[in-house]
């Protein structure tokens, strides 16, 4: 018999579910702080250099891209599940099936798969592609070569992509919260201290 104040799981997948949801949001909330500060984990901004800040900037971009595509693998069976008996319900004969295919329709799955998704593996396509050609106009870093030495500038394509990938990180946790895999966000409260905060997001951060 549980005595008073044992931690009881009643539902030992959830608690699974909430602590890689919750890892992956931590780590994208991570990344982009370091993609619009450039400040690395666990190193203090006055220790960074101007130049190492930009470059940890342009790195941020792949960690984005990396927990984004994460959040759609953890939200893609449960999406496509609903998304599913959406269309059985909507198309009950088989012809009706065969005339409006689900691959098709203009469903939840569909446009987690087919836009956004799309849409990362298209980001990591323009930073190899920065990365492998010669020509400055696809880069998201340039560097100037000055008297004191070489300074490095982000360029108009690097606050472009970060400026998709806001949107699309928007996208992707809106149909996450409208299938329930996260719960709606933590109001902030200036008298919650950071360790009350966060375990408030570990309690609501997925739903039952």
């Amino acid at each position: 018999m549980a005595e008073e104040g044992d931690l009881r799981i009643f539902n030992p997948d959830k608690e699974i579910s909430k602590e890689i949801t919750l890892e992956i949001l931590i780590r994208h909330r991570d990344a982009m702080k370091q993609a619009r500060t450039g400040q690395a984990p666990n190193v203090e901004m006055d220790k960074i250099s101007d130049n190492d800040r930009k470059f940890n900037q342009v790195r941020a971009l792949n960690l984005i891209i990396s927990a984004q595509r994460e959040m759609i693998t953890i939200s893609r069976p449960i999406i496509y599940f609903r998304s599913l008996q959406k269309w059985k319900k909507g198309h009950k004969s088989d012809e009706d099936k065969v005339e409006f295919p689900f691959e098709k329709e203009e469903n939840e799955y569909n446009k987690l798969i087919n836009n956004y998704l799309e849409l990362l593996k298209a980001c990591e396509q323009d930073i190899l592609e920065a990365e492998r050609t010669k020509t400055l106009k696809d880069d998201f870093i340039i560097k100037r070569e000055l008297l004191e030495g070489d300074k490095y500038n982000l360029t108009r394509n690097f606050y472009n992509l970060l400026d998709e990938l806001e949107s699309s990180y928007e996208q992707i946790y809106l149909l996450m919260l409208t299938n329930r895999i996260v719960s709606a966000g933590i109001e902030e409260d200036e008298e919650l201290t950071y360790k009350e905060k966060e375990a408030e997001a570990i309690r609501r951060v997925v739903e039952a």
